[in-house]
């Protein structure tokens, strides 16, 4: 344990801001809730043999941690890659800051030359967490649950145990709702759990009376506004809503916070940080093929750690693949080509890789809203002296909507965020992954206005991608060829759903704010005329990029010839070793993909208790 004192690790971002805005908060980073380091590696003797090893203390790994490990009988190991998260991953605003550190993993999409030409490199950056907690401790905290529609889609894909109405008990299994004034509506209060470890709140917003005009705006086009979006059943036009958040007390809600805290200290479970798991150890007698082992490198040096029951792989959509073909489960020709000797011949392994691709949609208002350096300065003291301020909240605004094309669908097509530049802003965030000339294009009206950017994406795109290695060596990263728009359909959805954003923006309070919409300099795109359909079709080619919500690498299903893992989250043709994180769903959800990947933790737990524990 450390010393009563020690603080949160910083990348420095935090540290500069509070300095500027008080120099005597110079221990500021003790503010954060305590942190203390986890077992060093050394307490855990090489060879050493647990009852279930974790791989991955993401979303969903960190709720299998905790859940396996209130067994008490049960011991437990979580091999985390990265370290504890830093301080700016607590503060809401600043997790942005997170992107090119040591707590992110690096993922760059291939550059296929034809699309993505506005963004640095001609690639989408991939945000994925590389620390405790994974990206639940560097996303926008933005809590959506999906539609029921998403979960029957699994059903139908021959999952039996993942209908709708079990993915709502394990949501209310992990939530502890916490707006006392939104639970005095009774369908509210039917639908979120009270007693879980995963604080769900509201964020206090400096930015309200704004949110509420865009709220306005959308209903007026005929996207309702309800009072919250897991509540309320899709219907008509959309939705919209301010959106709930993972967040306690101004402060980031991780999984790391909400279930690794809770069990640190039990005497079953060991916690190693900077752990990268290279390797799945499996014995093939010729008739079956199990999983007994990892070989791990902390720190530089290779350990192997066994185990009596089950490996569960929680790594993410990119490392739960990479480590299964690593391991010699995968494509039995892709894996030769790298020297890998084919244990378990799964063809889907790493397929079925798809995301929510968006893009900005800029729109100008002219709004008496200045950044201040001196405002800047005291909202950060106001942080620290009570957790309020524009620090407590995330860059994104909590003004979502969700809509279609069509009145009569029952599930959205699209989601909307909203980003807010102030006059004269020097911030960058979302458009910091654009171009040079791109960036400015984007800006060159804000020093007299106000940049209101919408974040659009595509729910749920035709188009699939996939994810391949580079090599043997499980320091390569993968190749990631994400296919973003390369099924029509998705090019098309994208510019029809930026018209209705247009219409948006036609709405009374944007008119009586002069919004609108300017044209970006692309230059693939400046042969067309603006705003003509060839004009948007362009834009929408060359400016999308990743919502950060990947999944589907080892999609669940009956069938080893396309799934990885049935639908206990088993792997096909292994014994003892199962997957359980994003990357196993069919198709992806419709929202943010992080509470999903908790209810997955949550239901996946309670299906190895069930089966361990029912006799």
């Amino acid at each position: 344990m450390v010393s009563e004192g020690a603080c949160t690790t910083t990348t420095g971002t935090a540290s500069e801001l509070f300095t500027s805005a008080v120099n005597f908060f110079a221990a500021a980073q003790c503010l954060v809730p305590d942190s203390s380091p986890y077992n060093p590696y050394d307490k855990v003797p090489d060879l050493e043999t647990f009852d279930f090893i974790v791989v991955g203390a993401g979303s969903a790994g960190s709720v299998v941690a905790n859940r396996l490990s209130e067994v008490p009988y049960w011991n437990v190991l979580l091999l985390e890659a990265g370290a504890e998260p830093p301080i700016e991953a607590e503060i809401p605003w600043l997790y942005r800051t997170l992107v090119g550190t040591k707590y992110d993993w690096h993922y760059v999409t291939e550059n296929n030359g034809i699309r993505h030409q506005a963004l640095k490199n001609n690639a989408v950056t991939w945000i994925r967490g590389k620390t405790l907690g994974g990206t639940s401790s560097a996303n926008a905290m933005i809590y959506v649950r999906g539609n029921d529609h998403d979960f029957q889609t699994w059903v139908d894909e021959g999952n039996p145990s993942w209908t709708p109405e079990n993915a709502r008990y394990y949501f209310r299994k992990a939530e502890n709702f916490q707006d006392l004034e939104l639970l005095k509506d009774p369908d509210i209060f039917n639908t979120y759990g009270r007693e879980g470890p995963l604080v769900v709140n509201t964020f206090n917003s400096t930015v309200r009376e704004l949110t509420k005009n865009i709220l306005k705006s959308y209903n007026h086009v005929g996207i309702k506004e309800v009072l919250d979006v897991n509540a309320a059943k899709f219907q008509g036009q959309g939705f919209c809503a301010i959106s709930r958040a993972t967040a306690r007390s101004g402060f980031r809600e991780s999984t790391y916070r909400a279930y690794l805290d809770k069990a640190r200290n039990r005497p079953n479970l060991k916690i190693i940080t900077n752990a990268f798991v290279t390797k799945i150890l499996l014995n093939d007698d010729g008739y079956d093929t199990k999983a007994y082992g990892v070989e791990v490198d902390i720190n530089g040096k290779g350990h192997r750690y066994l185990v009596r029951k089950e490996v569960v792989v929680c790594g993410g959509v990119v490392n739960s693949p990479q480590l299964l073909m690593l391991s010699g489960i995968g494509p039995r020709e892709h894996l030769l080509s790298k020297n890998i000797p084919c244990i378990v011949d799964l063809p889907g392994v790493g397929q079925n890789l798809h995301d929510h691709p968006y893009v900005p949609v800029p729109v100008y208002i002219d709004e008496p809203n200045t950044e201040d350096k001196t405002e800047q300065m005291f909202d950060a003291v106001k942080f620290l002296y009570n957790k309020t301020g524009y620090l407590a909240h995330a860059f994104l605004t909590d003004a979502i909507a969700f809509f279609s094309r069509c009145k009569s669908m029952s599930y959205p097509e699209f989601q909307s965020y909203s980003v807010i530049y102030k006059k004269n802003s020097t911030m960058r965030q979302f458009i910091d992954i654009y171009k040079d000339d791109v960036i400015k294009s984007l800006l060159r009206y804000n020093e007299n206005q106000v940049l209101h950017l919408f974040v659009l994406n595509d729910l749920h795109p035709e188009s699939r991608g996939g994810l391949y290695l580079k090599s043997s060596n499980a320091y390569d990263h993968p190749i990631l060829n994400a296919n973003y728009l390369g099924d029509e359909r998705d090019l098309q959805a994208m510019v029809d759903a930026i018209k209705i954003l247009t219409k948006v923006v036609q709405a009374p309070y944007f008119k009586s704010v002069n919004a609108f919409i300017p044209r970006i300099n692309i230059p693939q795109c400046n042969k067309f005329r603006y705003p003509s359909d060839n004009y948007w079709r362009c834009y929408v080619t060359h400016m999308t990029a990743s919502m950060a919500h990947q999944v589907g690498t080892a999609k669940m299903g009956p069938n080893p010839e396309d799934a990885v893992v049935n639908n206990f989250l088993k792997v096909h043709g292994v014994c003892g070793l199962r997957v359980m994180d994003a990357s196993i769903m069919p198709f992806v959800t419709s929202g943010n993909t992080n509470a999903p990947a908790i209810m997955i933790g949550e239901m996946g737990s309670d299906m190895i208790k069930d089966e361990y524990l029912s006799y």
